[in-house]
Order: C-alpha cells, then structure tokens, then sequence
C-alpha cells in the first residue's frame, strides 16, 4: 500500500497513531506532510510527560521553541507546576536554565512576584541558589526586592543568610531596604543586615551598608547593636569602622577583649550588655 496515495484522512490517521521520532520524521520528509503532521505535533506536545506538564519540561529541558510554542498555545505561565509547586519562572530559576528567563519575563501575562508553594518569589530562589546573573535578570524586570519569605526574610536578608558577597553587593547597590529587621517570632529575631553582616566579617560591605543608609543603633532582640556584636566576637576592623558612626560601646571600651572573647566561646553571647 503506498501511504503517499492515500485520502488525506486516512494519512492523518495514520499519523495519528505514530510514535512521536516517527511523527517527526515524516513531518520532514515534504512540505505537505509537515503540514499535515504539525498539528498533531503540537497536540503531542502540550500533553503531560510523566509527572510533569508540558511547560515544566520543557523548561527543565531547555527548550526554548517548545516553550515558546506552549506559551503561544495559550499555557498559563502562572500555572503551578506539579513538581516544583511554582511558576514557569520559578522552574526556569531553579534548573539553572537562564536563557529562558527573558522569554518569560517578556509575556505580559507573567505574574512576576508571584510565591511558589514554599512562599517564595522567583527573586528568593535565584538568591538560593547563588545565582547573580538571575538576581540582576529579574531585578531589571521589577522584581520586588521587599517582599518577604515566609520566614519573614527580604531578598537582602536572605542573601546575608547565604554570606553571598556579589548577590549582597548588588541588591544594597540597586535599592534593597539596608534597614529591613526580621519580624519577632522568626529564627533570627530582630536582626538588620548590619547585624547580619557580622559574621560574614566583610569590612567592605559593612562600609558600602553605611553608605547606603544602614543605621548602626539598631539593637537586636538581645539589645545589642552591630558595634556591639563586633566588639564581642573580636571583629576589630569592623568595630573601627562602627565606631565612626556609632555612640559609645556598650561594653567598655578599655575592657580586656580577651576576657570578653572567653565569655562568648563559652555560649555568653546572649548576655544582655545593658547598664555595663
């Protein structure tokens, strides 16, 4: 039987019933018979594979036509995929494939601040994992540098937490609230990312924090301020540059830092300073 002679029924029929590399074949084989088999890819295409709906694995596959061919299809790019509970964005954020974040973001339909199953933007995972190159993608796009995970923590927050330098750098230069506090109740309580930035021991970001505004009076849920915190954990560069815009130590300023540095090792990092 030759399958080019047939009604044209019966070869999309038959097309029907192929395996999708047969499908794909035949549509390569003439003009007529890509059109006649490119609705049917199209079909294929939009269905589920496995545990994944269509654009999820794509995304998770890099492939950008695919994408692009399901999104003109109409596929809801706000849809909550079934395995990454977030976004079209978030999923493109999370498998690391960039090169199809700026199809999303230019889909006006695109809810860009929406929170993923974890309640988390698609800026909070980009800071998750470490990855400056999506930071500054969807902060170009408008990404909201404020609005807070479920823990209660902002992007610059969030980025202090992962001691990431070039993510930190990028979001104090480019807006980020530098006096943003976790709300009572959190793991952390009451800390700025002044406070924040003691433990990554980064002069040079504490200078830039001060720079941008970052207020050094804040204490802490243990009444402590940054200068504080410095002088307790033996940060001496830190508490030089603190001490230029700071009131007085809490803590002697005379006090034997050594003795001070024992007390703290010895799990009395807590102890309140006031009235010292």
């Amino acid at each position: 039987m030759n399958f080019i002679r047939l009604p044209a029924e019966l070869q999309l029929l038959v097309a029907e019933g192929l395996e999708p590399r047969g499908l794909s074949y035949l549509s390569r084989t003439s003009r007529y018979f890509h059109s006649l088999c490119t609705p049917v890819l199209e079909r294929g295409a939009q269905e589920p594979i496995k545990s994944h709906c269509a654009l999820e694995w794509a995304i998770l596959r890099n492939k950008l036509p695919l994408a692009q061919l399901l999104l003109s299809k109409g596929h809801d790019i706000n849809n909550m995929g079934s395995i990454y509970s977030g976004t079209a964005l978030h999923v493109a954020v999370i498998s690391g494939n960039y090169s199809l974040i700026p199809l999303f973001l230019e889909n006006p339909a695109l809810d860009l601040n929406k929170l993923d199953g974890d309640e988390d933007t698609a800026l909070h995972r980009a800071i998750w994992w470490g990855n400056p190159e999506g930071v500054e993608l969807l902060h170009a796009a408008g990404a909201d540098l404020e609005i807070p995970d479920k823990r209660g923590r902002t992007a610059l927050l969030l980025a202090i937490l992962y001691c990431d330098m070039r993510i930190i750098e990028f979001l104090v230069r480019n807006g980020a609230n530098v006096n943003a506090r976790l709300p009572a109740g959190t793991w952390l309580l009451d800390v700025t990312p002044l406070h924040g930035l003691m433990w990554p021991n980064c002069e040079r970001l504490v200078r830039l924090a001060l720079e941008y505004g970052a207020d050094p009076e804040i204490r802490d849920h243990w009444h402590q301020r940054p200068i504080d915190i410095a002088f307790m954990n033996g940060l001496t560069g830190i508490v030089e540059i603190l001490r230029e815009v700071s009131l007085p130590l809490d803590i002697d300023v005379e006090s034997d830092l050594e003795t001070v540095w024992s007390d703290s090792s010895s799990g009395l990092r807590g102890i309140n300073m006031r009235g010292q």
